[in-house]
């Protein structure tokens, strides 16, 4: 009789013990339900922060690209302005060279018509 209550009382713990881990096993899933569901939602974040950061790469893409025909386009501004200037550099050297020549040609025609005033 003393075996049958010890046994019983080692079912008894038996099934306690059992009940305790169930109890903590259950404890356990739902703290794991919960951190898979804050994963879900973290990885959705992160989906849509790369989706933003991929729109984000592509706008800094095209105004790279922007800034990159503007300065193509600069340079070629520059580079017809410099012809510009050495073509206006030319010009009015060659209209330097000549000016003298038509200032004294001038001077004679104005010298011989002081006559005519008289």
């Amino acid at each position: 009789m003393y075996q049958d209550q010890n046994i019983n009382s080692q079912f008894q713990q038996t099934q306690g013990i059992i009940a305790q881990l169930i109890n903590q096993t259950q404890q356990s899933s739902q703290m794991y339900q919960h951190m898979l569901q804050q994963e879900q939602q973290n990885a959705l974040r992160l989906e849509e922060l790369a989706q933003r950061e991929q729109k984000a790469v592509q706008i800094i893409q095209s105004a790279l690209q922007g800034h990159q025909m503007a300065i193509q386009q600069l340079q070629q501004v520059s580079q017809l302005c410099r012809q510009l200037e050495q073509t206006a550099q030319s010009s009015f050297q060659s209209l330097n060279m000549q000016q003298p020549q038509q200032q004294t040609n001038y001077g004679n025609s104005y010298g011989s018509s002081d006559r005519g005033y008289q």
